[in-house]
Order: C-alpha cells, then sequence, then structure tokens
C-alpha cells in the first residue's frame, strides 16, 4: 500500500539577519499510511509547527520531495494544494480557526462551496456530535473553554473526512484526562475512517493513540521504522537516552 505522506530528505532553514541562518529541519523523512497515527515530540521551537505546514502544502521546504497520495505537493499549481486542503488534507492548529462567527457555521465553512447550505450544515452538525460537542454549536470560539476550543477545533478539522489529519499541540493547555480523551477520539477516527494522522506534541500525552512515536530535536527526526507496535509495545525516543517503553 503507498503512503498517504511521504518526506524525503526534506530541509528547511529560516534566514535570521544578513549572517546568521537558523536550521529548523535538516534531511527529515517519514511516511504514513491510511489509518496510521504517527505521533512526533518535541519541545518549543524545535520545528513541529514547520513539519506540519510543510506535510499540508502551506510551506515549500529549502529542499527535499513532500508527497501526498502520490503526488508531488510543489509540482501542484497553488490552486490545486488549496484544493486539497478543503478536502483531503487537514491541519489542526492549537489556536483553532480565528472565525468570530457561531461554532456550527464556523465548522461548516470548509464545505459551503462544494456541498451548498444545508448539506454543509448537516455535516458540520455530524462532526460536531462525531467529538461530543454538539452544546458548542451556538457558542463563538471566545466563549469557549479550552476543552470544548480543542473539541470544535477537531470537528472543524474532520468536518471533510480529510484522508490526512494534520494536528498541532491541541493538548497543550489541556489535563491528563482530557487529553486521554483527544487521544481515544483521535485513535477512534483513524480506525474507522483509515485517516492518517501525523500529530504534533510537546509530551507524551497523545502517544496513547499512536501506532509510532518519534522525536524531533535540533532539526532531526529520531523515528523508529513502521513496524506494528501491538507486538512491541509503544516505543518513546528521547534524544540521547536508551528508548524507554511507555506505560
Amino acid at each position: 500500500m503507498s503512503p498517504i505522506l511521504s518526506l524525503r530528505s526534506v530541509w528547511l532553514s529560516y534566514r535570521r539577519g544578513p549572517r546568521h541562518v537558523v536550521r529548523v529541519l535538516a534531511d527529515v523523512s517519514l511516511e504514513l499510511r491510511a489509518g496510521e497515527v504517527l505521533v512526533v515530540r518535541a519541545q518549543r521551537a524545535q520545528g513541529k509547527t514547520s513539519l506540519l505546514r510543510i506535510a499540508a502544502g502551506i510551506e515549500r521546504p529549502d529542499r527535499g520531495v513532500v508527497e501526498f497520495a502520490d503526488k508531488d505537493l510543489w509540482r501542484l499549481s497553488d490552486k490545486q494544494r488549496a484544493r486539497l486542503l478543503r478536502g483531503q488534507i487537514a491541519l489542526i492548529e492549537r489556536d483553532g480557526p480565528p472565525l468570530d462567527v457561531p461554532v456550527l457555521t464556523g465548522v461548516a465553512l470548509p464545505l459551503l462551496d462544494v456541498y451548498g447550505r444545508r448539506r454543509a450544515y448537516i455535516a458540520a452538525s455530524s462532526a460536531l456530535e462525531r467529538v461530543g460537542a454538539s452544546e458548542c454549536a451556538g457558542q463563538r470560539w471566545g466563549e469557549l473553554a479550552d476543552w470544548e476550543r480543542a473539541l470544535v477545533a477537531l470537528a472543524h478539522g474532520i468536518v471533510c473526512k480529510p484522508q490526512l489529519l494534520l494536528i498541532d499541540d491541541l493538548t497543550a493547555t489541556l489535563g491528563m484526562g482530557e487529553s486521554e480523551e483527544i487521544a481515544r477520539l483521535l485513535r477512534a477516527i483513524a480506525d474507522e475512517w483509515e485517516t492518517a494522522l501525523l500529530i504534533c506534541a510537546d509530551d507524551s500525552r497523545l502517544t496513547g493513540s499512536a501506532d509510532r512515536i518519534a522525536t524531533l530535536a535540533g532539526g532531526s527526526l529520531m523515528a523508529p521504522p513502521p513496524t506494528p507496535l501491538i507486538e512491541q509495545g509503544k516505543v518513546i525516543d528521547f534524544p540521547g537516552e536508551r528508548p524507554q517503553r511507555a506505560s
């Protein structure tokens, strides 16, 4: 089975002033297949968001290949990449969709042009119900608690039932129990819809949803091979330490 997402030898740097260059990603490669969940652990300012934006086709790497479903994203036109982001690829960021409209309307917006108003609102209502956030439908983003924001952001990401779901620090402000519930939701979505999930987080609270766990540090991605973890147990790699088994 061909991977849904493939990154091969991806490099990214940012220039800071005339002489200083900050390396963000260095020779990063990964593959992700349908229904597979990969959690990438990294501390702040280690390139998590850049990795996800590159995987989504939003940010272009300095060099390397980024493929979605065997399509080289940077051989597509801007319009083609934008179309993928409205349907087959979804990026969920911690701050959520910056929309000052009722939650139901905000979740429905990506579908209005394709589905029409009635079907888009039905799909949005279904997505909110799927994550347990139906009671938030009439509220606005600024009125939501952190837990409700995480659920609404997730509903916004899954409303199109994407093939690839990219998640950036969704549980950073949540407690352990709430994070574990998000992990269960993500695992169920991957299993039910065969959606590929790439999750970036700065702690271990979402690793319960993972098939594979990797670390990102100093621009390098350290990941075990895509071997089923049912037999081996989940392994967390920490830079400079021996692998430890997750409890």
